[in-house]
């Protein structure tokens, strides 16, 4: 028996593959209108009729974590992280099919969470079953833990982290997602950006009032805005006393890997309907993987329909993202935000709730990085690129002090995660799932 056999039964059970992950789609775990979450149910009936794993469903005090492993004791553990939750569907007009009924057009696959999250879960389950089914046993541990709240900033996961840490422990942990490029290529990511998320108010009169009286009475949105001019200037330097503090600057060899890292400018012009970046080159590469940012996600005050209304709105609110790298910690960021406020006497500006964790990045030379990028370039036949971050946030930070954490997926360049018509090629969740079977292959002696 051989990798060749292994591949062949992952092409022969290409449909029942899709079945199961169109069973998931179905389910509209939406975590953010806190629905859905029977998918873990869903998913536990899942792995137990495809794999012989050892399952539970364990509770926190949001949605069940699904947790399952192989109970077999080879030397390396491998630990897989997913979520169930998917994104809301809005804007619904703009969907081609029906989110939540999954369709298969011209070889793709269309359907929320096809791709973020719940088209990887079942790669890897079905990558596990090809291999189980041709070589019997697995030359790794490997263990998943798939949690449903990912999607609104995984409030409840440390719950489950902190009361059973030897369920969280490994080698190398392979990560949510990932995706090839406009060019086929495939991409890696061994980090993470830290976040955090502030939702800002200010209240005035107890109603909205006529503008007539705009010179005598404070205007909540007036000192909303001002509060936030207050935080950066033209040049996008953030102005928050200390903010910059612990950012840990690139090494040479990180610098030295982004000049290998294409990054298409123009293709993102075109995609995102920009004519330019706030940088170009190298430097725009640099701030993109390697600097922290600050942007105002919303703003809502005052009246918004047709024609004209003159009132003192009665409030302002806005939402705002810091997305932080190595050291930042969002605990102290949040602190510095809360004496930036004092020191510039916008003491109006109420912060109704935040949430928010760190960075985390995985060295280049990671061994388990190495394996990956043999066994997936000999399969793909093109060179990995290997990014040291999303500029994205997630809950990596869990785990990154107990193992590796390397992530790619089975998305393609237009696969719209997060966006109307979320999708993936076929042909690529196959090819993840074969990957992921070199993987497990590459340990046995």
């Amino acid at each position: 028996m051989s990798l060749r056999d292994i591949f062949e039964n992952i092409d022969e059970n290409r449909e029942k593959a899709l079945n199961r992950l169109s069973e998931l789609v179905r389910i509209p775990s939406i975590s953010a209108e806190q629905k859905g979450a029977e998918c873990a149910d869903a998913l536990i009936d899942i792995i137990k009729k495809e794999l012989n794993f050892n399952t539970r469903k364990v509770p926190t005090s949001g949605a069940p974590v699904v947790y399952a492993e192989s109970g077999s004791d080879a030397e390396t553990t491998l630990l897989f992280y997913n979520h169930y939750d998917v994104q809301p569907v809005d804007p619904l007009e703009e969907w081609n099919t029906p989110p939540f009924e999954p369709a298969i057009q011209e070889g793709k696959m269309y359907g929320r969470g096809v791709e973020d999250n719940k088209g990887n879960i079942i790669a890897r389950i079905f990558a596990i079953k090809a291999y189980q089914t041709i070589m019997g046993d697995l030359p790794i541990n490997i263990k998943f833990i798939i949690e449903g709240q990912e999607e609104i900033g995984s409030p409840y996961l440390h719950e489950f982290v902190e009361k059973y840490p030897d369920l969280v422990q490994g080698d190398f942990c392979i990560w949510e997602s990932g995706h090839r490029d406009i060019q086929g290529r495939q991409q890696v990511w061994l980090g993470v950006k830290g976040i955090l998320y502030l939702n800002l108010e200010v209240t005035g009169a107890k109603r909205d009032i006529h503008s007539s009286w705009g010179g005598v009475v404070e205007n909540p949105a007036w000192e909303l805005v001002w509060a936030l001019s207050s935080l950066k200037n033209k040049d996008q330097f953030i102005l928050i006393e200390g903010f910059y503090d612990d950012v840990r600057p690139p090494t040479e060899e990180e610098l030295e890997n982004l000049k290998m890292i294409p990054f298409g400018e123009e293709a993102y012009y075109e995609d995102f309907g920009i004519k330019q970046f706030m940088e170009t080159g190298e430097e725009l590469k640099k701030a993109y993987y390697y600097a922290p940012s600050l942007t105002i996600d919303g703003l809502d005050s005052g009246y918004k329909g047709p024609g004209a209304k003159t009132i003192i709105p009665a409030e302002a609110k806005a939402k705002i993202d810091f997305r932080l790298v190595p050291n930042q910690n969002p605990t102290d960021i949040l602190n510095k935000f809360k004496k930036h406020l004092q020191k510039f006497h916008f003491n109006k500006v109420k912060i109704t709730s935040s949430h928010g964790y760190p960075p985390a990045r995985t060295p280049l030379s990671s061994k388990y990085l190495k394996i990956i990028r043999e066994t997936g370039e000999k399969l793909y036949r093109s060179p990995f690129i290997i990014h040291p971050t999303t500029a994205g946030s997630g809950p990596m930070y869990l785990f990154i002090e107990k193992m590796d954490c390397i992530s790619f997926g089975c998305g393609h360049a237009k696969s719209l995660p997060h966006a109307p018509n979320e999708n993936i090629k076929i042909e690529d969740l196959l090819l993840n799932m074969k990957h992921l079977a070199a993987i497990f292959h590459s340990f046995r002696s």
